[in-house]
């Protein structure tokens, strides 16, 4: 949030004006897709050492195992939790996104959704049992 007040200070816009919240808005999310995208391509990268590995031979592939291994078993478990995220119910899962990765809080979320904090806490509580229950299955 901090780099999007920056970006939107830098830019000579008035936090008082009317349309500066959805701008900010828009200012978040393309931070984010932007780290998204970076991380997309720090993945891609790690994928080709992974391969260049393999033309090292067998004591660089070895070596390397562990750490190939352990980034699919990551890569598998994030598209799993993505699969049940977008299984939920959209409230639920709305205000799960909302909180995990717009880092708002429960009373931030209460207020854009119309509802209680109770309810909201009941949401969050919902997807977070929803994600642990396929860990364990």
């Amino acid at each position: 949030m901090q780099e999007a007040f920056v970006r939107f200070h830098r830019a000579g816009h008035d936090l008082t004006a009317p349309d500066a919240r959805p701008l900010l808005f828009v200012i978040a999310r393309n931070i984010r897709n932007d780290r998204w995208k970076a991380a997309g391509r720090e993945s891609r990268r790690h994928i080709a050492e992974d391969i260049h590995d393999l033309d090292a031979g067998p004591r660089a592939l070895a070596s390397e195992e562990r750490r190939a291994d352990e980034r699919l078993i990551g890569r598998q478990n994030l598209a799993a939790a993505a699969a049940v995220i977008r299984a939920l119910p959209p409230r639920t899962r709305e205000a799960f996104l909302l909180n995990r990765f717009e880092n708002q809080t429960y009373r931030q979320i209460a207020q854009r959704l119309g509802v209680s904090v109770s309810m909201v806490e009941k949401h969050i509580a919902e997807a977070l049992r929803q994600l642990k229950k396929s860990t364990e299955d």
